[in-house]
């Protein structure tokens, strides 16, 4: 894997090093022929980048001196990459050994699909889908097709989505560039969102390849999806995404149902006494406001240069309807996953 192969598989973390055996010897299993592999290392004082250096002299090491998180950490890493493809995947994953070689054959068909990602199954439940594509939410964020459920036919089907998850992600690297990699400010979740979206709006397709099987340790990496950091990243995250992606009469729609939302979960909160919830929400809400001038510019660039509309994005299937994303919250509170 001397030089610059056309594929480059880029493994980020932060202190998972407990992770980092399991995840390379899995890709050094591929069927896919060469490739890559670079360790991107947000400044780790566990000894990640040592272990892997040790043990997998194969890999190339980029080290950042300080955590940058996802979005300016793999920005950063892919500065130092020149293959076509470059591929995102999560430390604490295991894969299947056709999973490269399924997301190369799916994105290299097509020079219309921007990105393509794999079906993820539950590490410790490897038979409950985790992620099976995604669909752009009203309020900015992004829903795993088929979370929680067990596997089945309608799993197994190629096809077009709203979003794929970062953990799992094929991209042209010349896109990625040309759409200005992932947002900085993002620092972790929904930067796989906004960058599938922003592809969509420029009239590019992003693909579900059911065939790339990964297996995630669900949390391993980022913690609970209920802790206060996740909170914070994802009001002030999603809120960027309708920001920047949406039409105005959309925008304002998702807007107003965000604010609605978010006071009915801090009612929530405060009745369980549960006020660093509050906090975290009060928090993100004033971040948004301070970038809000920086959003707003990129904005009005993107929506200039648009080529699908709302409407038409609606219509491809690649947005959750209202009424579809009640029934989706109410399925979700009932698992007992993540």
């Amino acid at each position: 894997m001397n030089g610059a192969n056309e594929v480059a598989v880029l493994v980020i973390t932060y202190n998972g090093k407990r992770h980092l055996k399991e995840c390379f010897d899995s890709l050094l299993n591929q069927t896919f022929g060469s490739f890559d592999i670079y360790l991107v290392d947000n400044a780790s004082s566990d000894g990640s980048s040592s272990l892997v250096r040790e043990d997998f002299p194969i890999v190339k090491i980029i080290r950042h001196e300080r955590n940058f998180g996802f979005a300016k950490g793999y920005n950063l890493a892919v500065k130092n990459v020149s293959s076509k493809y470059v591929v995102f995947l999560n430390d604490d994953t295991k894969v299947d050994p056709r999973w490269l070689e399924e997301l190369v054959k799916a994105i290299s068909r097509d020079p219309k699909v921007l990105a393509a990602g794999s079906k993820i199954f539950f590490y410790n439940r490897p038979d409950i889908i985790q992620h099976a594509g995604g669909k752009l939410t009203l309020i900015g964020a992004g829903i795993d097709i088929g979370f929680g459920d067990k596997d089945r036919p309608e799993y197994n089907e190629v096809k077009c989505v709203g979003m794929v998850c970062g953990g799992s992600m094929i991209i042209r690297k010349d896109l990625f560039d040309d759409l200005g990699g992932f947002d900085d400010r993002y620092f972790a979740y929904f930067e796989d969102v906004d960058v599938c979206w922003h592809g969509w709006i420029q009239g590019y397709k992003t693909l579900y390849v059911p065939s790339s099987i990964v297996y995630h340790k669900f949390g391993g990496s980022w913690g609970s999806r209920h802790s206060y950091n996740r909170l914070y990243l994802g009001i002030k995250n999603r809120f960027a995404n309708m920001i920047k992606n949406m039409s105005f009469k959309s925008l304002l729609f998702g807007v107003s149902l965000s604010l609605s939302l978010d006071s009915l979960k801090a009612i929530s909160f405060l009745s369980k006494k549960q006020v660093k919830s509050v906090f975290s929400m009060m928090k993100a809400y004033f971040e948004v406001i301070h970038l809000f001038p920086e959003y707003l510019s990129v904005r009005v660039k993107l929506q200039a240069e648009r080529k699908l509309s709302d409407k038409e994005l609606f219509d491809l299937g690649l947005f959750l309807s209202l009424p579809g994303s009640i029934g989706e919250f109410k399925r979700l509170q009932r698992l007992e996953i993540g």
